[in-house]
């Protein structure tokens, strides 16, 4: 992906078509409302919300027989690492590298803990959290800051889910994070003013960027249509 194709416009368009082809956003205001909009993991009642909505957002394999280990396991590691990590209120475009090393460390942890344990053949089938679960609760924990990813997002940037791809990927969310910045300042105002701007006052600029990547990212490709082509659509009203 290109990022100096990436604008403003196509990033309103693409939350538009995120909002219609899932209920995503739904599930994520009822969850940020239930822990008041600061979760916290020592908290287990905050636990059993963050896995309801895990399973909303796509995570079915932390079935909710299994909710009690993964609270469990959220919670071992939530206490060793919940220092490691930056403020809740550093945006992704001024993460400097290290902090992005401290996340994916804590990423790394955390994606190979036990999550579920499934029957199989008369055995109890161990399964972990996983690459998914992992981004999305550490997007949880710093909605400002830290992109989730799926199996066709890390397709789509050459990841193989390891803590080290994971790092990478922020990286390049920084860049595109940057470059929206800029896209914003040229047009006076600034970049945590974008979501009030097309109508998501409530949102974060990660969850707009993710929406974007959400979409285009999909199989079969969702082309956006060139920014002239919107302008001449938008000239119609």
């Amino acid at each position: 992906m290109n990022t100096e194709d990436i604008t403003l416009g196509k990033i309103a368009v693409t939350d538009f078509l995120f909002n219609s082809l899932t209920r995503y956003n739904t599930s994520l205001v009822t969850f940020r409302q239930d822990t008041d909009h600061k979760l916290d993991l020592a908290s287990e009642g905050h636990r059993d919300l963050l896995l309801v909505w895990l399973n909303a957002w796509g995570c079915r394999h932390l079935s909710k027989d299994s909710h009690g280990v993964a609270s469990r396991n959220i919670l071992e590691w939530y206490q060793r690492y919940r220092t490691t990590l930056f403020s809740d209120e550093t945006p992704l475009w001024h993460l400097a590298d290290q902090e992005i090393k401290a996340a994916a460390d804590a990423y790394g942890s955390l994606k190979n803990r036990l999550g579920a344990r499934r029957p199989r053949h008369g055995n109890q089938m161990k399964v972990p959290i996983g690459p998914t679960a992992a981004s999305k609760i550490l997007f949880a924990l710093r909605p400002k800051a830290l992109m989730p990813w799926d199996d066709a997002m890390r397709k789509a940037y050459d990841c193989d889910g390891s803590p080290e791809s994971y790092g990478r990927y922020q990286k390049t969310m920084r860049s595109i994070a940057l470059h929206i910045e800029k896209l914003c300042k040229s047009r006076g105002f600034e970049i945590d003013d974008l979501p009030a701007k097309i109508g998501r006052s409530r949102s974060t600029v990660v969850e707009l960027l993710n929406e974007y990547i959400w979409v285009t990212t999909r199989k079969p490709a969702i082309k956006l249509p060139a920014s002239d082509t919107l302008a001449q659509w938008a000239s119609l009203d």
